[in-house]
């Protein structure tokens, strides 16, 4: 399953998901430090469906995670080489400009 909050400033909504056995975890890397926590993270559940609707509609967003990333791969949301690792997690993030 995938964690996942939505955000929203102005007409801006920004989607943060993960994969959910990374909830409260921290990857940490050289200078990267990530906290993969609920306050940003969320604690609500999505299927990969779910969470296919919830990338078409958001203008950007963070993502965490093996499934969670593929998906936004599979989507075009994100191009695989723009896919950093910590500790060999996949972290991404886009932008919608359209």
């Amino acid at each position: 399953m995938i964690m996942t909050k939505i955000h929203t400033s102005g007409s801006e909504t920004i989607l943060a998901a993960c994969d959910s056995e990374l909830l409260g975890k921290t990857l940490e890397e050289g200078d990267i430090c990530i906290s993969v926590n609920s306050t940003f993270f969320g604690e609500t559940e999505v299927t990969e469906d779910e969470f296919r609707g919830m990338l078409a509609c958001a203008t950007s967003a963070n993502i965490v995670g093996e499934k969670a990333v593929n998906i936004a791969i599979e989507l075009n949301c994100i191009h695989p080489d723009a896919v950093m690792r910590i500790l060999g997690v996949p972290y991404a993030m886009f932008f919608n400009m359209g």
